[in-house]
């Protein structure tokens, strides 16, 4: 994205976590003060910024006098030295910076008063080995780094305490850049598709993690072909010389064992499945002996009744074979039909263990030991049907993604959210120094497989300049994801595609920890940046005060209002279901945040002429 908007919220969230840090005194740094009070035996109270400090000096001065000191002395109490002479008020940055570079013995090269004016202006602790490294950095700035993006970079990096690096400042900007990971990600295919330098199977693994993220719905989808397809298949009614093509597909995916047939199509296997899931309780009525069947059936009666999943005809007609003291394959049989349409009419939906029909299905056709087996099936059977492309499988495939389509809602994005994420390995490093069992997951994740191909010195220039720009975003993201203090912040760039359709979201989370480590769930900031095929450039600001959730929504579609207004009692209540009050939403248009910001602006720098500011 491109909004001047994305930069000025940034603007406003740095500027409001920095005034609300005390700065820390470290020896050797130099501070811009104004003496407040004098007292005896040389002590002063210093105005540093935000924050007042008792201090001892080294020379004697006048109250009312603004000064640049350098710290002598951090601890047990500060102690101040007199780098320049009384600075007046009719001082400006550049003549400031001057008489500092001039105390400090440092050349006036254009970079160096550029870093220093910057450093006055935000009021940040100087020291002169920074101010030579920043000044370093300036000079290295890749093509297209702006002078002033770098100089934030360079602040941003300082807060976090982060080496003055090349690398790492790019990151940083990287991390900062509002241009989504969509264009990153397809510059890097192109390369990698093009590239003759590695071999086959790191390109395949690669390609296969790029797919993933570009179909985050094709499990879901996958389930919602099997559940077509088990349909048909069960169909008695349907000609022999459709099902049995279906039946030698399923076989050949690995989904049906090898003694289904087309009278019997979905045999009980009594196989290990996940817990609470359909498959398990099968598992369980038929391993029961004789004089358990009558307790365990009544079990999966409750159970059956309590299935959110499954609508009341469906309940039915299973609960009416278990009445009916029914051998266990009717009753299976009845399950996978259940379970078979649900995976196309409840695609998204979860049940109290969060288990999906598609993740049920796969159980009673006795594949669903984990989640991990579930997704591998349904991953086979999407490659399957894409590689076998006949007119059937060509047509469950389009009725599958035109029902997912449909059925998008919170849940959906959910799903995508996550699939992308791990799909992508942000966070592979923190589970590299776990026993987490995922860790086995690492190589199949964009992240790690990005790390490995830049280290390799035999790929060829353009594949790595593309590797080393997305793992660059990838980090940058990372960086400027952390904490301040009690303020935390958390920034995400998803590249989502939805059947054909691609946009890119940016995250922005700020808000606090509590005493226990936790998110304080009452108060945060949430920005949402989305670049839509219709509605072009949104951003959605979500606040929350007590639980109060007021939230803006940017877009130069005057059309937008009317259209929201009918989804605002869905949003009401959805948030009171989870114990917010929703305020109010309210529409405005880009250039209405500009003035907003500009008044803002006019009314800060009035307020700080003169003012203490007490955090």
């Amino acid at each position: 994205m491109t909004s001047p908007f994305f930069s000025t919220i940034g603007a406003q969230s740095t500027q409001a976590v920095t005034a609300s840090k005390q700065m820390p005194m470290k020896e050797g740094q130099v501070v811009h003060g104004v003496i407040k009070k004098l007292y005896p035996n040389q002590t002063a109270e210093v105005q540093i910024g935000n924050q007042k400090v008792i201090a001892k000096l080294e020379t004697p001065l006048k109250a009312g006098d603004a000064h640049f000191f350098q710290v002598s002395k951090a601890s047990p109490e500060v102690q101040l030295k007199v780098v320049t002479g009384p600075l007046t008020g009719g001082n400006t940055l550049a003549q400031q910076a001057t008489q500092l570079l001039q105390a400090m013995n440092l050349t006036k090269t254009n970079e160096m008063q550029a870093v220093t004016q910057f450093f006055l202006k935000e009021q940040l602790p100087i020291s002169k080995e920074l101010l030579i490294q920043a000044e370093q950095l300036l000079k290295q700035l890749p093509p297209g780094t702006s002078i002033k993006a770098a100089l934030e970079g360079i602040q941003k990096m300082t807060e976090l305490k982060l080496p003055l690096t090349t690398s790492l400042l790019e990151a940083v900007l990287s991390g900062k850049s509002t241009r989504g990971l969509q264009s990153s990600i397809e510059s890097f295919k192109l390369a990698l598709l093009q590239d003759s330098t590695i071999s086959q199977a790191v390109k395949t693994d690669m390609q296969q993690s790029l797919q993933k993220i570009a179909e985050p719905f094709r499990l879901p989808v996958a389930g919602a072909i099997i559940g077509k397809q088990l349909e048909t298949l069960q169909n008695q009614q349907t000609s022999i010389s459709k099902r049995l093509p279906i039946l030698q597909t399923l076989k050949e995916a690995g989904v049906l064992p090898a003694v289904a047939s087309l009278s019997n199509p979905t045999p009980i296997l009594s196989q290990p499945s996940l817990p609470n899931s359909a498959g398990q309780w099968m598992t369980k009525l038929v391993q029961a002996a004789p004089t358990e069947k009558g307790v365990l059936k009544e079990q999966l009666r409750n159970w059956i009744n309590a299935q959110p999943l499954l609508i009341a005809g469906q309940k039915e007609q299973v609960l009416s074979l278990i009445k009916e003291n029914s051998e266990a394959q009717p009753i299976q049989n009845a399950l996978v039909k259940a379970f078979a349409e649900q995976s196309g009419q409840a695609i998204f939906q979860k049940d109290t263990n969060g288990l999906t029909a598609k993740e049920h299905l796969v159980t009673l056709l006795g594949k669903g030991q984990t989640v991990e087996t579930v997704n591998q099936i349904l991953h086979q059977v999407n490659m399957l049907v894409k590689s076998n492309s006949n007119s059937f499988n060509s047509q469950s495939m389009m009725e599958s993604e035109q029902a997912a389509l449909k059925q998008l809602d919170g849940k959906a994005f959910e799903h995508a959210l996550k699939e992308v994420l791990k799909s992508l390995g942000f966070s592979y490093e923190a589970k590299l120094g776990t026993n987490s069992e995922e860790i086995r997951n690492i190589a199949h994740q964009l992240k790690p497989q990005l790390v490995e191909l830049v280290q390799n010195h035999a790929i060829a220039a353009s594949l790595r300049e593309s590797a080393e720009m997305l793992l660059g975003r990838m980090n940058g993201l990372q960086i400027l994801s952390g904490e301040s203090g009690p303020q935390h912040q958390l920034l995400m760039q998803v590249p989502l595609e939805f059947f054909g359709k691609k946009m890119d979201a940016t995250l922005e989370w700020n808000g606090r920890m509590k005493e226990d480590g936790k998110i304080d769930s009452d108060f945060a900031r949430i920005m949402f940046y989305l670049k839509l095929e219709t509605l072009d450039e949104t951003v959605v600001d979500m606040q929350v005060q007590n639980r109060i959730v007021t939230i803006n929504v940017y877009n130069n579609d005057a059309q937008l209002q009317h259209i929201a207004n009918t989804f605002k009692n869905a949003l009401k209540d959805g948030l009171s279901s989870v114990g917010y009050t929703l305020s109010g939403v309210f529409m405005k248009t880009f250039e209405e945040q500009k003035l907003a910001s500009k008044i803002q602006s006019k009314g800060a720098s009035k307020q700080s002429q003169g003012v203490d500011i007490r955090i």
